[in-house]
Parts: C-alpha cells; sequence; structure tokens
C-alpha cells in the first residue's frame, strides 16, 4: 500500500508551514467575492515521500445549475449543491496515466443516478504479464436525504484479459491471463453545522469486492533427438475484501479543516498453483488497518481563482507489515 520512505516528514511538514503562512499572512490583502459558477476547473500536483514523482492532476467540471458558494466551506461547495453535472479529468504520474469521464443527474424527487469510465495506462514493463491498460466501469445510485446528507450505492467492475502464442521450429507455447472485478460500495455523507465553527463532515462507507485472477500456460517443445514435451499450468487467485471507513473534517472556518481517518480491510484469499507434476491448493486470510490525520487550506486571493494547499499523514498496520506515508498537495482552482 506503501513504499519505501524515501523522505522525511520534515521536509513536507516545512514547506506545508511556508505556504500556509504565505496564504494566511497575505488572505487579509484582498476580499474575494463568493459568487456563483458553472465551470470549476483545477491544476494540482501531489507529492508523498513513497519515492514516486509525483502525481499531476487536471480536472474540469460543469454544473447544469449554478452553484452556490457563499456562506460554507468552499471544499464542500459541491456535496451542497446537490445538482447534475459532467466531469473530464486527466492524471499522470511514474507508473501510470489516467483518462476519466463521469456524470451525476439528479431527479426532483432528490435521487440521483452516476456514471464513469476510466481508462489506466501503465507505464510499459517488460518484465510483466500485466496488460499495458484497464478500462474501469462505474455507475451511482443515491438519495439527498437533506440539505445536509446523501447516501450512495456504488458499484465498479473491471475486466481484462489477455492472450499470447509464440511459436519456433521446436517451440510452441500459448499463455492466457484474465483478471475480473466487481466492487460494491455503500457510502453516507452528513454535515453537521456549528456555531462557532463551519461545521464537521462525517463520511462513511462500506465497500465489498470479488476479484479474480486465473493464468493457464501450456507448451510443445521437440528436442534433437525428436522427443516431445508438453507442460501445462495453471494459477487461480480469489480474493474477497471487505473494507470498512469512516473519515471525520471539521471546518474551523470555510478555508480551513483538519480531518482524521480510520480504516480497516478483511480480506481472504484462495488459491489453487498446479502444473503437470505439482498441485498446491490452500487459503488465507489477512486483516489491515489504515489511520491517518489530514489539514487543508484554500485561499481565496481572487474572485475567481484559488490556491489550495493539503497535508495528509497516513499510518497502515498490516499483517505482515508496517508504514508510514507523508503526502502534500498544492494547487490551483478556478470557478466561473
Amino acid at each position: 500500500m506503501t513504499g519505501i520512505i524515501t523522505r522525511t516528514m520534515a521536509t513536507t511538514m516545512t514547506k506545508m508551514s511556508i505556504a500556509l503562512m504565505l496564504a494566511l499572512s497575505t488572505s487579509s490583502v484582498y476580499a474575494a467575492q463568493d459568487n456563483a459558477y458553472h465551470h470549476e476547473a483545477e491544476l494540482s500536483f501531489l507529492d508523498s515521500d513513497d519515492g514516486g514523482d509525483g502525481l499531476f492532476n487536471a480536472n474540469y467540471r460543469y454544473y447544469f445549475k449554478a452553484v452556490e458558494q457563499a456562506d460554507k466551506p468552499y471544499a464542500l461547495s459541491g456535496f451542497f449543491h446537490q445538482g447534475s453535472t459532467v466531469a473530464a479529468s486527466y492524471s499522470t504520474s511514474s507508473f501510470d496515466d489516467i483518462y476519466q469521464l463521469s456524470g451525476q443527474y439528479v431527479f426532483g424527487s432528490n435521487w440521483f443516478i452516476g456514471a464513469e469510465v476510466r481508462q489506466v495506462n501503465f507505464e510499459e514493463d517488460n518484465y510483466s504479464s500485466s496488460p499495458d491498460s484497464s478500462t474501469i466501469y462505474s455507475a451511482n445510485l443515491g438519495y439527498f436525504f437533506t440539505d445536509h446528507s446523501a447516501l450512495t450505492l456504488n458499484y465498479s467492475r473491471i475486466s481484462e484479459s489477455e492472450s499470447n502464442t509464440f511459436t519456433s521450429t521446436n517451440y510452441n507455447s500459448e499463455r492466457y491471463d484474465s483478471n475480473d472485478v466487481d466492487v460494491f460500495g455503500l457510502t453516507y455523507e452528513h454535515f453537521i453545522p456549528l456555531q462557532s465553527t463551519a461545521g464537521v463532515m462525517l463520511t462513511g462507507a462500506f465497500t465489498y469486492s470479488d476479484q479474480q485472477n486465473t493464468s493457464n500456460a501450456s507448451s510443445t517443445s521437440v528436442d534433437d533427438l525428436g522427443q516431445v514435451t508438453n507442460t501445462d499450468s495453471k494459477m487461480y487467485f480469489g480474493h474477497n475484501n471487505y473494507n470498512v471507513a469512516i473519515n471525520a473534517d471539521w471546518y474551523i472556518n470555510n478555508a480551513w479543516s483538519v480531518g482524521a481517518a480510520a480504516e480497516q480491510s478483511y480480506t481472504e484469499t484462495d488459491y489453487d498453483i498446479s502444473g503437470t507434476t505439482y498441485d498446491n491448493q490452500g487459503n488465507n486470510d489477512r486483516t489491515d488497518t489504515l489511520t491517518g490525520i489530514n489539514t487543508r487550506y484554500v485561499w481565496r486571493f481572487a474572485d475567481v481563482f484559488s490556491a489550495k494547499f493539503s497535508l495528509d499523514h497516513s499510518y497502515y498496520n498490516g499483517e505482515y507489515d508496517n508504514d508510514s506515508q507523508t503526502s502534500f498537495s498544492i494547487g490551483i482552482n478556478a470557478r466561473f
């Protein structure tokens, strides 16, 4: 889940502290107008101490009904909007490129439906048999109970396969790989307004996923004496994962929040690895826990533009290893 830690948390904290001090010290110079908007575009960069080169992200969203952003946390304007939208985004890192299209339609009865398609292109790896890309399809159905609460049921599907053949004078081989993943999720979001501060955003989610990986290979070889050798192999891995997550974000004001998160995952795995002369079957299970804290700040330095800062620190307590990770994000947001 996390990689080898190559940067120190102190360095990241220093960057975040400087950025926040600059934002807070200049925020009183100009008072941005909280105008309603239909368009929202954002460019951001995320860096962490996991050894990667960071993640660049660009996204755009169109709201069919104007979004009111006055007198509410800026980061939650879209949540309070409760209207139909279409969106597109692009992300790139040293590991992959992600293209995403999504949309949501809200009925007059407060029910809403949505759909999303995501194309993930992985960095080419000559040593891996995994596909170079994956397409993820998602659909959701939900209901807005009040202006401050929503329940969403989500389903996602990945189905991919790949076959390879090789033929030469004395050797023939065939291989077939498949990966099928079904994910079901239920999320409840609720914002609690407070008198002395903006309020608290609570999010609870339960996710179940079923993943089936198979790989079948066979080969035929002929030696110099004309003797024929046939080999067959099969690998199967089945994973059932149950995940529960709870997040709480306290909005001290409309621009600044601090939060905490807790997540527990339980995974059951069945496997069957067999070949011409061997057969190995079994199962195992594992429980992993992830906890984290975060802080986020939105600096409204113009009527249209805002700067966004965030700092996250998480701790992973796994069945077989423990690790921690710190990430820092900065972005420019435009609403018009």
